[in-house]
């Protein structure tokens, strides 16, 4: 496996039958989702390599429920570090009595422009801040953050888990690994807008709810849960294979979870082999006769840059036992 993230390849990956945006592979290494003091091995370190960082990640509680739970197990509680995660150039800036706001994102190319060349980066965004805003330009990101976490702690706090007694606790059951979850369509609403505003922990929790019963099964999740892989989030992958296994997209469900088996999630190998079991004894006419939908499905990964993940983690596929079966048209036939 590639150990530099600017090293690992980029999939354009087939969705409900419409290929989406190109997304570069993410491996989860993410000390946003390690807690701090964690250690490992005989020595009782910290994580130091990859492999290390890819098996310390912790899974993000859903709802304060959770969080009690897990202090009654003697768990650490990871929700206050997990909150903190941002895609800072995502972030809005408030600048005080001036009404104004602008993106991060276009703040910092704004100051590289007025900036003399060969100024130190840090310095640049600094000395526009202070120049434009009065303020510093740390002040501004921290201040833009600390209000965008309050609002994420206020909508957390309406989320709840499903009772087993109800429906919507079984059928959520049946489709996700996580405690089936619900929260009022304002929570899901803020989720969606601080999403946006770069905060990880609302681009999977908006991801989550979309995706299940609390917000309809709604395609809208695939937006919201490939937000969260790319920055990192090692369970946003496996949650949208679960939701594409759920919607009958076989091919997506495969690809997402390959790729979370690759960053480092070992559930996903459950999903891949269900979707593959399922779909063995359905049959497709190929250019080589008839075959079984699995088949089709691994060979159209193998053409579709697959194989070397395919290869690693799910050797019985070796050697190519095919080559060629594949229907380039089939996966438009994915259902919505």
């Amino acid at each position: 496996m590639n150990t530099k993230s600017a090293n690992l390849p980029e999939f354009t990956l087939t969705i409900l039958g419409k290929n989406r945006t190109p997304i570069r592979q993410k491996i989860f290494d993410s000390k946003n989702f390690i807690l701090p003091g964690t250690r490992v091995g005989v020595e009782n370190r910290e994580p130091k390599t990859r492999k290390e960082k890819m098996d310390a990640w912790v899974q993000a509680p859903l709802s304060e429920r959770q969080i009690e739970i897990m202090g009654m197990m003697g768990q650490p509680n990871p929700f206050h570090h997990f909150a903190k995660a941002f895609d800072t150039s995502q972030l809005t800036l408030s600048i005080p009595n001036k009404g104004i706001k602008i993106k991060v994102a276009d703040f910092r190319e704004e100051a590289l422009k007025a900036a003399p060349e060969g100024t130190k980066i840090g310095a640049a965004f600094d000395t526009y801040a202070k120049a434009q805003y009065d303020r510093s330009y740390s002040d501004l990101v921290s201040d833009a953050r600390n209000k965008v976490i309050s609002r994420f702690e206020a909508a957390f706090a309406e989320n709840l888990d499903h009772d087993p007694m109800n429906d919507e606790y079984h059928t959520d059951k049946e489709i996700f690994l996580h405690h089936p979850v619900w929260t009022p369509q304002s929570s899901i609403k803020e989720y969606k807008l601080l999403a946006k505003q770069g905060h990880v922990y609302s681009q999977y929790l908006a991801g989550v709810f979309l995706a299940s019963n609390a917000g309809g099964y709604k395609v809208e999740c695939v937006e919201y849960l490939l937000m969260a892989y790319e920055n990192k989030h090692p369970e946003a992958m496996r949650v949208l294979a679960e939701f594409l296994n759920f919607k009958n997209d076989y091919y997506g469900a495969v690809q997402c979870a390959l790729l979370s088996i690759d960053g480092g999630d070992d559930y996903s190998m459950k999903i891949v082999r269900e979707v593959l079991g399922s779909t063995s004894h359905q049959m497709m006419q190929t250019n080589h006769g008839v075959a079984p939908l699995s088949l089709v499905i691994i060979e159209t990964l193998r053409a579709n840059g697959f194989d070397s993940i395919l290869g690693e983690h799910f050797s019985e596929f070796n050697p190519d036992p095919h080559p060629g079966i594949r229907i380039a048209d089939f996966l438009n036939g994915a259902q919505s």
